[in-house]
């Protein structure tokens, strides 16, 4: 058990390979100070002068990669997955957008407007559901959209699948199963349905990974004639459960029933793709 912001600075980094230890242990310093007041920058979080320069520093050396870093917080979260029977991945990409001048030059569009620029950060959180644990991030991508592109209506259809925007959900389940290793059979990869992308349900159906993705749209399937959605809402009810859904904007939050209904399909492959469904 972690007892201190230090102890767990220390285990997500003090291994970090930075070309220097010293480099490391102000890595290690950075994110004690970091995690004693989550939210707060770099400034008000540390914890003297000296130690706000050195962050400083840190951050201003074209030494030190971020995916070092990063690829040292995996590595501790790899570690600790052994105990865990079953680990949900929770998968998302968030946009962090920004309107300061200063960076606006290196960051692209994020389709709020001219005023605001950003990057996208696609992540894997596991998590336990046994003991409702968060275990740690396992994966994460970052990237930046042309500035040039905004507006424009891509033929994605021409383009190379893993020159999408939408490839990035393989290409974390990739990254995910070479740090985890024979530990992914216990894994479930959970995801909203921009995931619903064909190419991705067969690479994580041809490697036997197990996932969970929320349907976009309603498929041609092998079952019938009917589409997956209609097929669905002709299924025998086999139980219900109510949830709390939130309020946001202007919906009230409120108590709804879900009917739980379950069966085999097979998908037909899309009309624009070759092989098997």
């Amino acid at each position: 058990m972690i007892k201190s912001n230090h102890e767990w600075a220390k285990e997500q980094f003090g291994h970090a390979k930075l070309g220097d230890p010293r480099r490391t242990a102000r890595l290690v310093n950075m994110a004690s100070d970091l995690a004693q007041y989550p939210g707060k920058s770099v400034v008000k979080s540390s914890s003297s002068p000296a130690s706000m320069e050195g962050a400083y520093r840190f951050i201003r050396n074209d030494n030190i990669s971020s995916e070092d870093i990063a690829e040292a917080g995996f590595t501790a979260t790899a570690n600790q997955i052994g105990r865990y029977p079953l680990l949900l991945a929770l998968e998302d990409t968030t946009t962090l957008s920004y309107q300061h001048r200063s960076i606006r030059n290196e960051l692209g569009h994020v389709n709020q407007g001219n005023r605001w620029r950003g990057l996208l950060a696609h992540s894997i959180l596991l998590f336990t559901p046994d003991t409702n644990e968060v275990i740690g991030l396992i994966e994460q991508q970052r990237w930046t959209r042309d500035i040039k592109t905004r507006g424009i209506r891509r033929r994605d259809l021409k383009r190379p699948y893993e020159d999408k925007e939408g490839y990035k959900w393989e290409r974390a389940s990739r990254n995910m199963a070479l740090r985890l290793g024979d530990a992914m059979t216990n894994v479930i990869s959970v995801c909203d349905r921009e995931a619903d992308i064909y190419d991705y349900l067969i690479y994580k159906v041809l490697n036997k990974q197990r996932f969970v993705v929320r349907s976009m749209m309603s498929r041609h399937i092998e079952e019938g004639p009917d589409k997956l959605y209609q097929f669905a809402s002709e299924l025998k009810s086999v139980g219900q459960r109510q949830i709390q859904v939130a309020q946001r904007g202007g919906r009230k939050a409120k108590a709804v029933t879900l009917d739980v209904k379950y069966a085999p399909v097979t998908l037909k492959t899309p009309s624009n793709k070759t092989g098997d469904a």
